[in-house]
């Protein structure tokens, strides 16, 4: 008996041993599934950063791309054929690190959100381009021009502006800690919000900036666009079904002073140079030989009195005489030789066009000769030729830089109206800006009419009184550009979205905002490999 009960105790524990090395084994399996599983993901979460990084870099390439094409400005001509807002060809998919396998090839694309005027369609919902920041109205330059006189009445006519955030709008930018009235803002409103801050009183470092402006809302401001793409997005509707980008598609600080240079990179000549020797050198060298009447009529008025403008509704003057004309240009003559201690200043380049200037000429018989401006609106052919010479050669005051004006071929509506209106000018006028100018991307807009606002003499019919108002404020050129930089692999993956904004003056490119928006989403469908 005690031998089979030894037996079976025996067995027993052969069993427990069994059972005991299986959980062992399948503990052990759970182990190594487990240890299997979290070296995967680590290897899949490594993986998906390391791609992702790469996406970044793909982005920041882009950024840079661009910094390189805007830097030199013959590339606007060769590169881009005129057309910097809107050029696949240039900005679409460009290949950064090459590969066999579309997983690892990785490429960038430059695109630019439509603009608050354009219409989203099936076919176009972005451009492959530049947006040009010199069409907004640029407050810090703005407060450069006149003392700032200016600012309030043009940024009363943007959308959804009021007289007191205009106000506070100012305050925040001006030197001094006096409230504008009504309705402003200075040191003492800002000490006392929670937490508190002061007043910048000095120019702003970003449009961003003006979130901390009494009465400046997120809404206001950036408009119902959340993601930053200019296109409704679902979840962005605010109850309008239009997409909105708010004051951040009108008003920028960036670029607030150019050089007062040319197209072509040479100094412009200053027209209010009191020494009229120099002055006379340096026009014949910026308006040639054919620009030879043009530089006695500038001396003619420097030297008898400010140009008188007729009007382009008024007839032209009597021509002069063989004798008027060599009695005149005899004065100017001996008046160079000896010139007067006062000289007459040119209040702006438009209102040598379509004007005369009165000058006494001692005979025989003394009398005073109205003599014309060679710049009418009745012979296009030499207004054609050297209007867009004068105006991008020449400038009313001197210095290295000047404040940045307004790109008038860029502008928005809204823009245009504000400007308009801050100089009681007609409201037809923006739509007739509108109507000649060069749509973004059309061959027109490489015409070198369209290179200087002597086109909306030409072309649209502006009075060059009415353009003399705006010649401060006012362009047809810029080198400040938007961008948003999408970095992304053929096969799929991750993404990343860069926006900066270019400045390109003098050749010297700066990128003066860098913002990454990659957590904003891709933003654009850009497709898969290009």
């Amino acid at each position: 008996m005690r031998s089979i009960e030894r037996k079976s105790v025996s067995q027993e524990r052969k069993a427990v041993i069994l059972l005991a090395v299986l959980v062992v084994v399948v503990l052990l399996t759970l182990a190594a599934y487990q240890y299997s599983e979290l070296v995967t993901a680590e290897y899949r979460a490594a993986d998906s950063y390391a791609r992702s990084s790469q996406a970044r870099a793909f982005a920041a390439s882009g950024v840079h791309y661009v910094a390189a094409i805007v830097g030199n400005s013959t590339n606007f001509t060769n590169l881009l054929n005129g057309n910097s807002s809107d050029n696949p060809t240039v900005f679409q998919g460009v290949i950064v690190a090459p590969s066999d396998q579309p997983r690892f090839q990785g490429r960038f694309s430059i695109v630019s959100p439509l603009g608050p005027d354009d219409s989203a369609s099936s076919t176009k919902s972005f451009r492959y381009g530049l947006t040009d920041e010199g069409g907004k109205i640029n407050v810090n330059a703005l407060m450069n021009v006149g003392n700032g006189a200016k600012l309030p009445s043009i940024l009363m006519n943007v959308p959804n502006m009021t007289q007191e955030i205009a106000n506070c709008i100012v305050d925040w930018i001006d030197s001094n800690d006096d409230p504008t009235l009504p309705g402003g803002a200075e040191n003492d409103y800002y000490s006392g919000l929670s937490p508190p801050y002061r007043c910048k009183n000095g120019p702003l470092d970003s449009p961003e900036e003006m979130l901390l402006i009494k009465g400046i809302t997120p809404p206001l401001f950036l408009g119902n666009d959340l993601n930053r793409n200019g296109i409704l997005d679902p979840g962005e509707d605010d109850g309008t079904g239009v997409v909105n980008q708010g004051w951040s598609a009108y008003l920028t600080c960036y670029g607030s002073r150019q050089p007062n240079v040319a197209n072509d990179g040479t100094v412009r000549v200053w027209i209010n140079d009191p020494n009229l020797n120099t002055l006379r050198q340096n026009l014949q060298t910026a308006l040639g030989s054919d620009g030879e009447e043009l530089i006695n009529y500038i001396l003619m008025c420097r030297l008898n009195a400010l140009p008188v403008q007729i009007g382009t509704g008024v007839g032209a003057l009597t021509p002069l005489s063989p004798t008027e004309k060599a009695q005149a240009l005899q004065k100017m003559e001996a008046d160079l030789q000896n010139p007067p201690p006062t000289k007459f200043s040119i209040p702006n380049r438009f209102s040598l066009v379509n004007s005369y200037v009165s000058v006494r000429v001692a005979g025989p018989p003394p009398r005073v000769i109205r003599y014309p401006s060679p710049l009418t609106v009745r012979d296009q052919s030499t207004l054609q030729q050297l209007l867009p010479i004068l105006l991008d050669k020449v400038w009313t005051s001197n210095g290295t830089k000047i404040p940045a004006r307004i790109n008038v071929n860029m502008a928005p509506r809204a823009v245009l109206t504000a400007l308009m209106a801050a100089f009681n000018l007609p409201d037809a006028g923006v739509q007739t800006i509108i109507d000649n100018r060069p749509s973004p991307g059309s061959p027109d807009a490489s015409d070198p009419i369209f290179q200087t606002p002597a086109w909306l003499i030409t072309k649209a019919n502006f009075s060059p009184t009415d353009l003399g108002t705006l010649d401060q404020f006012i362009t047809a050129s810029s080198q400040v550009y938007r961008i948003q930089s999408i970095g992304y692999f053929d096969g799929g993956g991750p993404t990343a979205r860069i926006e900066a904004v270019i400045d390109g003056n003098n050749q010297r490119p700066r990128i003066v905002s860098w913002r990454d928006l990659t957590e904003l989403g891709k933003g654009f469908d850009i497709g898969g490999p290009q």
